[in-house]
């Protein structure tokens, strides 16, 4: 769980400042595998030497990141039985949104934190393992049953054969 509080503006100019709450479930981690390996491969490229980024690297990182933050984002119940996700749209559509994209883009140390904050124990050594691939994560010895379960649901959801158009 990752809570912090971020300044703003809403759009008509007034300052505010508003917690924001973003936590990820272990069944959430592989439908973010993609976005996820985008995002650890941005923050190896910056290690080291500084160096000019490609527009394409920046806008890879910035859908992933989107996303990843849109999952992510949720408010806990008062007795902290729940994360609730059901206002993703109306977080989507916000200034502080906005906010907090600008937030940690531009920051990336509040990124780092953010991202070991929300990954469940051991997740990011397998998702770094996985290169984006449910059948490496699925195959694993490390993976937990409740991962390879989710998996299997996620790959039940694709057709197992695509049939071409007939010519």
């Amino acid at each position: 769980m990752y809570i912090k509080n971020i300044p703003f503006k809403d759009f008509k100019g007034n300052p505010r400042n508003k917690e924001v709450q973003f936590n990820l479930t272990v069944r959430e981690i592989p439908k973010l595998l993609n976005e996820f390996n985008q995002i650890f491969r941005w923050q190896d490229s910056l290690k080291g030497d500084e160096r000019d980024l490609s527009t394409d690297e920046v806008i890879e990182f910035y859908t992933a990141f989107e996303q990843v933050l849109l999952t992510a984002w949720g408010e806990m119940s008062d007795d902290g039985l729940y994360f609730r996700k059901t206002g993703r749209y109306d977080f989507e559509e916000s200034a502080l949104f906005a906010a907090c994209m600008v937030e940690f883009v531009s920051n990336p140390g509040e990124t780092g934190k953010l991202l070991e904050a929300i990954m469940p124990d051991g997740m990011e050594e397998l998702v770094r393992k996985a290169e984006g691939s449910l059948e490496k994560l699925a195959q694993d010895p490390t993976t937990t049953d409740e991962i390879k379960a989710e998996i299997a649901r996620l790959q039940a959801k694709i057709p197992q054969q695509i049939v071409a158009p007939a010519e």
